[in-house]
């Protein structure tokens, strides 16, 4: 056999040719493949907490944009809702109010988003 075919057999033709040894590609695959599968449950865990949080915040918008409200909300204004015993939901300026029910404390914002400030 002529030199250059040599090189290109699978296996070595002397006995003095060192020996092969595969990698083990099963071992690389089962800890790729783990780690594939744990960066797409994490990704997934992350977007469906966004939704919740999307959600949450449009059922906050939805709510406060059925109460009643005698003025025009200013961005980065911060305001309460209240509901009052007849079950309806009222925006106000007054912090503690002790006549109704406190629901949440929001804000404003230029996007005319509500945003939940309670926490802060």
């Amino acid at each position: 056999m002529t030199g250059l075919k040599k090189a290109l057999l699978p296996y070595g033709t002397t006995s003095s040719s060192p020996s092969i040894v595969l990698p083990d590609t099963a071992l690389f695959l089962s800890e790729r493949g783990s780690l594939t599968k744990n960066y797409f449950e994490n990704a997934v865990e992350l977007l469906n907490r966004e939704y919740e949080a999307i959600k949450n915040l449009a059922v906050l918008n939805e709510l406060i944009y059925k109460a009643s409200y005698n003025f025009v909300p200013r961005v980065g204004q911060r305001y309460h809702l209240y509901q009052k015993t007849d079950e309806t939901y009222l925006l106000s300026m007054i912090e503690n109010w002790t006549a109704h029910e406190f629901v949440v404390s929001v804000e404003y914002t230029a996007d005319s988003v509500w945003k939940d400030v309670s926490s802060f």
